[in-house]
């Protein structure tokens, strides 16, 4: 193509369709800053509609409260939380900035709200606000309008002065509510719970301080509202009572909560009274005592001391009242006291008030409670007619007041007797000493005493009377006088009265002798007292004196008169009073009670000791026990020489060694019967020992009773009668059920073997071969011992051995005649190349002291009796532990 051609081709003019497209009116990219816009409009109008409304509330302290921490709630919903804490204008307080939110700002921020601060309460009675304890303090809000119109009426307010506690207007409206006055020394918080019969039916919910006075409100449980009224009265606890007394110093607790807690208990008179209104104020009492009538009067004290406020007045032990105030006017104590309304009868015209002091002596402490706190009033009541107005005398003078026996006594010296001495019958205070001088010739001393009245029936011409303090030892011709009643008589002095209350006697005498011992006034009594003499005879291995006591079960009724002596054996006359002639028979026996018995061994000391009148000069007893009639009577050693002449067997031994004289006893069943009193040897060269029954003599003294030594055995095999080791030996006794009388046995160097027992009954197992068991060794059944090998002997032929086991009783039911016995002793040793070796042992037991397995069929027999033979198996049947029959 010529190039002419190309530029016209190129020249001429292309012409193309247009591609027609539709396109949006906004664009996306227009749409996104407007919905951040309205993101950002709806945020600001959120933070603006809850941005809430501030306020400030002026409170003492801050303490507790955080700032953005804090928060103000209502009944545990939160309105709003504290922005900023700083130092109030007075620079006395503290100034708190509260946001509170917008929805509740008309609630929170208006003229009827109050605040305060919610603090963890922690106490025994209850726990509240704990959750304060991690977030810190909260402020509660407190409104006082209760209704939406009180709020639409009430005026904006964002400045309020704190409250201290929580207002009593917070309280809900529908809750049993009243009011309470507290006593200036009681100490009562918000918590203190509320009794009613110990249990608690309400609390104390707030506490405020007005008037100078404490006002608590306290709240009673709904369902406790009826125990509550206006006969109510509240009282707080004691948690320790302090009672003096007139027997002295009484400590009382209450309980443990009482006594951490405290609180405040209701007592409730009428339960159909009227319901406690809110206006109502009710005193608190400190205690019981302050809501008894009181009757009032005065008493004027003259020479004494330790009387003052809070003294009470105890008559016969029970506090009736109490001192209230004191004034001393010059040498005279006037006071004002009280007792309660029930005593007011006391207070007569010829009703006598003195004050009782403590009394310390080796006797012991009276009036312990006047050491601790003080002396107490008491008083001496007779009727009459009512007086307010009392003079008090001293004690000591009360007794001449009344219609005391008044007597006087003539002594060569006054000795250890002073105005604080007492009279004394059989160790019981009766009067006391009033006054003494000495005779117009000065030769001796006039005693007067004072017998209460109504020891009046005592008193008589046949009294004698005796110094119980002048001399503590006398000794004369090496006879000792101990003249000893206590140390109250020792120290203040002392006079006994001597006799009896008689028929027909009367006290005509004024003037009696006062002698100088019990022991001359013992000699008198014996004179004046009327009886008979009975004779007895007693060899003169021991010493009888005249004037010893002879005595019955603590009772002195007579005394030796007099001995005639013999160099065989020698006669005395006793002397009985006729009041005990019917305790003297042909079966009286009599033993001398000496002063002192001691007696020692390797095997212990024996020491004996008699009452106070054999200590100085030993004494005759009278003993009854016994059935056995005599011709005539006798006086023995001692004690266990008068039982040996009755009750005494003799047991025959070949050898006794161990076995020793008072230390040996006599065991049946673990329990001592008897003692053994001598040991000798006989003319056969046995040992012969002679052995006292304590009880029932009867029933060991019969034929066929065994006596055995139980002697010690230590060994691999058992433990037994280790005790003897280093003690006397004992013998044991099995009973017999004989009823012929024996006394005399030939005893056994062990325990025997007897069919039946009271340890069990023996069934005999032979065994043609020597066994491995053991005396001693276990007999088992299920792995429960029921009984031991009691014996191992051959047969009589020779040609078995014979193994007696004892079953307990309680066991021998599950002996039947088809049982099994097997031996388990030592241990079974397998072996075998293909399946191993193999030690079987059935205890630790069994392989020391070997054992036996008693196995019972299922299909059991009768239950066998000693007279049945078992034959004993050497390997143990594989089933034994399964087979477990019921044994009726």
């Amino acid at each position: 193509m010529s190039k002419e051609l190309i530029k016209e081709e190129l020249k001429e003019t292309v012409v193309y369709q247009p591609k027609i497209e539709n396109k949006k009116s906004v664009s996306f990219v227009w749409i996104l800053p407007l919905i951040v816009l309205g993101v950002l409009a709806w945020i600001a109008y959120e933070s603006y509609a809850k941005k809430g409304t501030n306020i400030t509330v002026v409170f003492k302290s801050a303490e507790g409260l955080k700032e953005n921490v804090t928060p103000l709630e209502y009944k545990g919903l939160q309105l709003g939380k504290v922005t900023k804490i700083s130092m109030h204008e007075d620079l006395k307080s503290v100034k708190v900035n509260i946001l509170v939110n917008s929805d509740v700002a008309r609630y929170v921020a208006n003229e009827g709200s109050e605040f305060w601060i919610k603090k963890p309460t922690v106490s025994l009675t209850k726990i509240s606000g704990l959750s304060t304890l991690i977030s810190g303090h909260k402020i509660e809000l407190s409104p006082k309008f209760r209704s939406q119109d009180e709020y639409n009426q009430g005026k904006y307010k964002d400045h309020f002065e704190g409250l201290d506690t929580q207002p009593n207007d917070d309280l809900d409206s529908d809750g049993y509510y009243i009011s309470l006055i507290a006593n200036d020394k009681d100490n009562i918080e918000i918590g203190t719970p509320i009794f009613y019969n110990k249990y608690q039916i309400g609390e104390i919910v707030s506490k405020e301080f007005r008037y100078e006075k404490v006002f608590l409100s306290a709240y009673i449980y709904d369902k406790f509202n009826y125990l509550v009224n206006k006969s109510s009265k509240f009282v707080m606890n004691d948690a320790l009572k302090v009672n003096y007394g007139a027997s002295g110093l009484n400590i009382e607790f209450g309980s443990l909560y009482s006594a951490l807690v405290g609180g405040l208990t209701v007592l409730t008179p009428n339960k159909d009274d009227a319901k406690i209104e809110k206006d109502e104020v009710f005193q608190i009492y400190a205690k019981k005592d302050d809501l008894k009538k009181k009757e009032y009067f005065f008493i004027t004290f003259k020479d004494v001391n330790g009387i003052e406020q809070n003294t009470p007045i105890i008559f016969k032990g029970v506090e009736i009242g109490k001192i209230i105030e004191v004034a001393l006017n010059k040498d005279v104590l006037n006071t004002k006291a009280y007792v309660y309304e029930e005593y007011k009868y006391l207070l007569t015209n010829k009703t006598k008030f003195f004050v009782e002091v403590p009394t310390i002596s080796f006797d012991g402490v009276k009036n312990l409670g006047n050491i601790i706190k003080g002396n107490f009033v008491s008083l001496e009541y007779k009727k009459g007619e009512f007086s307010n107005s009392f003079k008090a005398i001293n004690k000591k003078d009360l007794s001449k007041n009344s219609n005391n026996i008044k007597i006087e006594l003539l002594s060569e010296n006054l000795n250890s007797i002073t105005d604080k001495s007492k009279v004394y019958y059989k160790n019981i205070e009766i009067g006391r000493v009033d006054e003494y001088v000495l005779t117009p010739d000065f030769k001796n001393v006039k005693i007067t005493i004072l017998i209460d009245e109504k020891y009046k029936d005592l008193v008589n011409d046949h009294n004698l009377f005796y110094d119980m303090s002048s001399k503590l030892l006398e000794l004369k011709n090496l006879n000792l006088n101990i003249n000893f009643s206590g140390i109250e008589p020792l120290l203040n002095g002392a006079i006994a009265l001597v006799g009896e209350k008689r028929e027909n006697s009367k006290l005509t005498k004024k003037e009696f002798k006062l002698y100088s011992s019990f022991k001359d006034v013992e000699k008198l009594k014996r004179v004046y007292n009327t009886g008979f003499i009975v004779q007895a005879n007693f060899n003169n291995n021991f010493e009888i004196k005249p004037d010893m006591s002879i005595v019955y079960k603590n009772q002195e009724i007579g005394f030796v008169k007099d001995i005639k002596f013999d160099d065989k054996n020698s006669k005395v006359n006793l002397f009985i009073y006729n009041e005990f002639k019917k305790y003297i028979t042909n079966k009286s026996k009599f033993y001398k009670k000496g002063v002192v018995n001691l007696k020692a061994s390797l095997s212990g000391v024996l020491f004996e000791v008699d009452n106070f009148t054999s200590l100085i000069e030993g004494s005759i007893h009278l003993d009854n026990s016994f059935g056995i009639s005599s011709s005539q009577h006798e006086i023995f050693a001692n004690e266990d020489e008068m039982k040996n002449s009755v009750n005494s067997i003799t047991i025959v031994f070949d050898d006794v060694e161990g076995v020793q004289e008072n230390f040996s006893q006599l065991t049946y069943k673990g329990v001592n019967v008897g003692k053994i009193t001598n040991v000798r040897l006989n003319e056969k060269q046995k040992v012969e020992v002679k052995a006292l029954i304590y009880d029932d003599f009867a029933s060991f003294a019969k034929e066929g009773t065994v006596f055995y030594l139980k002697k010690p055995k230590i060994s691999l095999q058992e433990v037994s009668n280790v005790g003897s080791t280093i003690m006397a030996v004992n013998i044991g006794v099995i009973k017999s059920e004989s009823t012929n009388y024996q006394t005399k046995f030939q005893g056994l160097e062990e325990q025997p073997s007897l069919n039946k027992s009271h340890f069990g009954t023996v069934f005999k197992i032979e065994d043609p071969t020597a066994s491995s068991v053991n005396v001693d060794a276990p007999v088992y059944y299920k792995n429960v011992q029921i009984g031991k090998v009691n014996k191992i002997d051959l047969s009589d032929d020779g040609s078995k051995v014979i193994v007696d086991c004892l079953i307990d009783d309680k066991y021998t039911k599950l002996i039947r005649k088809n049982s099994e016995f097997y031996d388990i002793s030592g241990f079974e040793m397998k072996f075998s190349i293909f399946s191993g070796s193999k030690v079987e042992s059935n205890t630790f037991t069994s392989l020391v002291k070997g054992g036996l397995v008693v196995v019972t069929p299922y299909e059991y027999t009768e239950v066998a009796n000693p007279n049945d033979r078992f034959t004993l198996n050497k390997t143990l049947r594989e089933d034994w532990k399964s087979i477990s029959p019921s044994i009726k």
